[in-house]
């Protein structure tokens, strides 16, 4: 058993700006790099990851990919399946024809913030406010982030929340950290997983890592309401669930850093706002009448983006 906090950083606006130049074979994947960036620029990679281990067996819902790969990183996945990072990312780098040259994440495979510690005295003390079993979601391919976001609000300070699973959710364990939780993991079996998340009070912010240097780009313009004209506008109003999501989700990663998304809804996008907030997206949200609904969305400068 352990505990652990994680968030792999990739540097995405950074993987965005080469992806105009990117050709297959002429770049070395990363344990950084998100998992959606590694399908983009080389798709051949989905059945070498499926391949790799069945708990990459998910990747294959193409609704469950869309979404889960954008949070996604190398090391995060690798840590997912319970295989070494540097075992993954040589294995991927192979397959494309590319030496890996990066040095061992440490020498048993796991990085210090994810090296035993002591049981936490929560974990004996705490009220538990809910179980929440996610698997019959996994088995059906829906994605559970909204019933894991619904449990943590529901769950008061003090007050614990257990989570079941297939896999250690890793990239997890920043977004609710940044919610003031913090967690205990135990494996009962490889496809059965138990975490705990505990509700302190007390936010944190994500793991920090060294970040690239960003072009120095002009400060955008104000977005305000009153400025449709400065914004991408989509429409989503006639898409049935995930597709909304998937489809704000696309459109952000391909603008520019600082720019803003104006998207038209039906409803407020509950499941959308943690995955923004954990993302460090900027987002403001009003009611136009019953059932039309504008979120207002900025994607931050590059040197402000979550790592």
């Amino acid at each position: 058993m352990r505990a652990s906090a994680s968030w792999g950083g990739g540097e995405m606006a950074l993987i965005q700006r080469r992806r105009g130049q990117r050709q297959a074979g002429d770049e070395q994947i990363d344990a950084s790099w998100k998992i959606s960036d590694v399908l983009r620029a080389y798709p051949q990679l989905l059945d070498v990851l499926i391949d790799t281990t069945p708990a990459f067996g998910r990747l294959r819902n193409p609704a469950l990919r869309r979404v889960q790969s954008r949070l996604v990183t190398v090391e995060q996945a690798a840590r997912i399946a319970g295989i070494e990072p540097d075992a993954l990312v040589a294995r991927l780098n192979g397959a494309i024809g590319v030496d890996s040259v990066n040095a061992p994440i440490s020498a048993n495979g796991m990085s210090p913030e994810h090296e035993a510690v002591t049981r936490p005295g929560w974990l004996d003390e705490a009220a538990m406010a809910l179980d929440l079993d996610v698997r019959p979601f996994q088995e059906r391919g829906e994605e559970p982030f909204g019933a894991i976001m619904t449990a943590a609000r529901e769950t008061p300070v003090g007050s614990m929340f257990l989570l079941r699973n297939t896999f250690e959710p890793v990239p997890l364990y920043d977004v609710l950290g940044m919610r003031g939780f913090e967690h205990w993991v135990q494996r009962d079996a490889d496809d059965d997983w138990r975490i705990w998340f505990f509700n302190s009070g007390t936010p944190r912010k994500p793991t920090s890592k060294p970040k690239a240097k960003a072009p120095v780009a002009p400060e955008p313009a104000a977005e305000t309401w009153s400025h449709p004209d400065a914004v991408v506008t989509i429409d989503v109003s006639e898409l049935v669930p995930p597709e909304p999501m998937i489809k704000i989700l696309e459109t952000l990663e391909s603008l520019p850093d600082g720019a803003s998304l104006l998207v038209h809804h039906l409803r407020r996008p509950m499941h959308l706002y943690p995955q923004l907030d954990a993302m460090g997206y900027r987002h403001d949200t009003r009611e136009i009448a019953p059932d039309r609904i504008e979120v207002l969305i900025e994607k931050p400068p590059f040197d402000e983006a979550a790592p």
